[in-house]
């Protein structure tokens, strides 16, 4: 009688666990914009606004491509990632064009 080698199939897993990470960076990327908003300093805020959500972006993309039950960290991780681009647009890119250079 032979013994069935059971192979874990880890590459299968590996979309949920993106979406999972992504997750995770648009938690960290909003708590990191919160932190540098309320104590009114410069905390870094191109990893905060731009690098986490950015490659948050890219791996919620990625982690959409599983199974149905474990996409659900995957768009909350995307949704989160645009909101946070939105919201960088919308404090920066706006406020430049209010700011009247000429007196």
């Amino acid at each position: 009688m032979e013994l069935g080698v059971k192979i874990f199939k880890w590459i299968y897993r590996l979309p949920a666990l993106f979406g999972f990470i992504s997750f995770l960076l648009a938690l960290i990327s909003l708590a990191g914009i919160n932190v540098g908003l309320l104590i009114k300093q410069d905390v870094s805020f191109r990893i905060f606004t731009f690098d986490l959500p950015f490659l948050g972006f890219f791996l919620g993309v990625v982690g959409l491509f599983t199974e149905k039950r474990s996409r659900l960290f995957a768009i909350w991780g995307l949704s989160l990632c645009i909101f946070i681009f939105v919201f960088t647009f919308l404090m920066i890119g706006l406020s430049w064009a209010a700011i009247n250079p000429k007196p």
